[in-house]
């Protein structure tokens, strides 16, 4: 049963990607503008990033009775970088496929920015070359 379950998960994938391309090369085609980039994906990515840690910064700050205006405007400053992004996509399209599109985009960019996130953290430790540190007494 197994084996079913992860070929149902690669089907998924590949129908998710193979969606995605083609939408990308019909909007290319159509209106010359191609919705599926890195800048979309990383300004989503830092939109999501400002949502989830003001989210966890609000939280923090209500059981504590501590400040809760931090995490308010980190979370309506990542509210704003995604609908930015959204907006700048109904901009260069019309507006039920760019809304239709976007949307579909923004849901596919919650795994991809969470994915995204590790391989940066990855990338910065393995740039850092962290070394050990050996106390000698």
């Amino acid at each position: 049963m197994t084996v079913l379950y992860i070929i149902g998960f690669i089907a998924v994938l590949i129908t998710i990607f193979l969606v995605t391309a083609w939408l990308d090369g019909f909007s290319k085609r159509k209106y010359g503008y191609k919705f599926f980039t890195w800048g979309s994906l990383l300004a989503t990515g830092i939109g999501y990033a400002m949502i989830y840690f003001g989210k966890r910064w609000l939280l923090e700050a209500i059981a504590e009775n501590g400040d809760l205006l931090n995490g308010q405007i980190l979370i309506g400053l990542g509210i704003l970088l995604v609908l930015a992004v959204l907006i700048y996509h109904i901009r260069n399209t019309s507006l039920w496929f760019g809304l239709i599109i976007g949307v579909y985009q923004l849901l596919l960019y919650i795994p991809a920015s969470i994915i995204g996130g590790y391989i940066l953290l990855a990338a910065v430790a393995f740039a850092a070359q962290t070394k050990p540190v050996y106390n000698i007494n």
